[in-house]
């Protein structure tokens, strides 16, 4: 993993750096998205100076190659977490007005942090501030987490620069907080986090900033209860589910429309708001029904043009397949469903499912036994950081399809260990669809990287690349796509 000490080796010059970037960039990310919130608080210092002491070089960075403007970006993220409100003035300063999306929630913190001059600058921007946040919440962020993190520093900044003297201000900024709590039933500012900030006693400010921090450093710091995986093969049976499913065609659309029909008769909010924008890990039924209907078409519609990409040669071989986060195996479905449609008979000799819902694992493993009732199936109820080589069982087949959709955006997992399992597991010919929605620049980066690491393979073919945001493709949907072929 990168220490601190690898960036300031490497920042001697803006050359040295961006060449480090380049070779390194997947650790990198890793080092400033997945570190628990402890870790980064003792290298606090340590990342404040080597912004500050390396602001020529970064400033001499090269904008147009947009892992440079990411490293930038992740700099900006952590500047915020840490609370280092100068290096957040420099490195916002140096972002804006450059052709690249920091996301909601850093425009948020922008608004705190950069160009206030009065105490009512702070309370008067806070609707603007919490519209960014839930935009963030809803769009952006694979849960709440930073999301409340950025409100409570924005209400700690508050109270540390107007509280001794301006009280006021500090007691209307929480009071609009607290409408926001009352208004609006599914507010990300539902936890209890925000209850006990709003609790902290403001008779000292010092105090009160110090008691709000410190409530926040133990909230990020907590440990995440995981799910209890299981093992063996896992395969839904004797459910009404089963029997609905065994009444219908092998399409896509026919499957997805049980979905439709079932959350027709339990729609919720509260249901859908449990989906966490589609990345949280699902635990009843009502969730997989809800999934379904509301994210179905739009994955289905991402990976059927991703198909259209690859080469005809592909479908006349016999080939291994492995889902990456396969939620109920909508990649997979979509491809059965896409061989079909083109009357294509290609074999796939075996599918592995992964995947760290059980009830999903469950349903997935139905859906590809109906779909393709000769294919081997192997379920892996497991996360992706949690992955080990003797999860892989090899076979005689050296043509792998891996599915990644909606998984690579995601920055819960390590970059860097699952790129290790794929290279050490997967060697012959490897065909990647990878399709994700546009979230923002830095979380494209993330597919970016992972193609770099396979694009320096002796033999590497880009097959299909594109970007389209909101109003550039279907509606409102926006895809990020990368289809590349590479033998490891």
């Amino acid at each position: 993993m990168i220490v601190i000490e690898d960036l300031l080796s490497a920042s001697r010059n803006v050359l040295s750096l961006q060449n480090y970037l380049s070779d390194n960039f997947e650790q990198v990310y890793d080092f400033f998205t997945n570190q628990k919130h402890s870790d980064l608080v003792t290298s606090r210092d340590k990342l404040n100076r080597y912004i500050r002491l390396n602001q020529n070089v970064i400033l001499q960075l090269n904008i147009k190659d947009k892992t440079n403007l990411a490293f930038i970006s992740l700099l900006l993220d952590i500047s915020e977490e840490l609370g280092l409100i100068g290096s957040f003035c420099f490195l916002y300063d140096h972002l804006k007005g450059r052709e690249y999306n920091i996301g909601e929630r850093l425009r948020a913190a922008s608004l705190y942090l950069v160009g206030v001059k009065t105490a009512d600058d702070y309370v008067n921007r806070y609707e603007t501030i919490y519209d960014h946040l839930r935009l963030s919440s809803e769009t952006e962020e694979d849960n709440t987490d930073r999301v409340l993190m950025t409100m409570v520093n924005y209400y700690a900044q508050v109270v540390h620069d107007v509280g001794e003297f301006n009280i006021e201000k500090v007691l209307e900024l929480k009071a609009k907080i607290e409408v926001s709590l009352s208004d609006f039933e599914f507010s990300f500012l539902h936890n209890k986090l925000i209850e006990d900030v709003l609790d902290v006693v403001l008779d000292n400010y010092s105090d009160a900033y110090v008691s709000i921090h410190a409530l926040l450093d133990s909230f990020l710091g907590r440990d995440i209860v995981k799910p209890v995986y299981r093992k063996g093969f896992l395969l839904e049976t004797g459910t009404e589910y089963c029997e609905l499913l065994a009444g219908v065609e092998n399409s896509f659309n026919a499957v997805r429309q049980i979905s439709v029909s079932k959350y027709q008769l339990i729609r919720s909010d509260s249901i859908f708001y449990s989906l966490g924008r589609g990345v949280a890990i699902l635990t009843d039924e009502n969730q997989l029904y809800a999934y379904m209907n509301s994210y179905g078409n739009m994955h289905y519609e991402k990976l059927i043009e991703a198909f259209k990409t690859l080469p005809k040669a592909l479908f006349e071989k016999e080939t291994n397949m492995i889902d990456w986060g396969c939620g109920q195996a909508m990649a997979s479905m979509a491809y059965f469903d896409y061989l079909n449609q083109i009357g294509a008979k290609q074999e796939i000799k075996n599918l592995k499912l992964i995947e760290p819902s059980e009830i999903a694992l469950k349903r997935a493993s139905l859906h590809i036994r109906n779909f393709s009732p000769t294919t081997d199936i192997y379920t892996i109820n497991k996360d992706l950081d949690v992955l080990k080589n003797e999860d892989f069982i090899k076979n005689k087949i050296h043509i792998h399809i891996h599915l990644f959709s909606n998984i690579l955006d995601i920055e819960d997992f390590s970059l860097t260990a699952l790129l290790k399992v794929i290279e050490s597991n997967f060697s012959g010919e490897n065909f990647f669809i990878c399709v994700s929605p546009y979230i923002n620049d830095t979380r494209t980066s993330r597919l970016n990287t992972f193609v770099k690491f396979f694009s320096k393979k002796k033999i590497f073919e880009m097959i299909n690349s594109i970007d389209n945001k909101t109003g550039q493709w279907k509606g409102n949907w926006t895809r990020v796509v990368r289809v590349f072929n590479v033998r490891i």
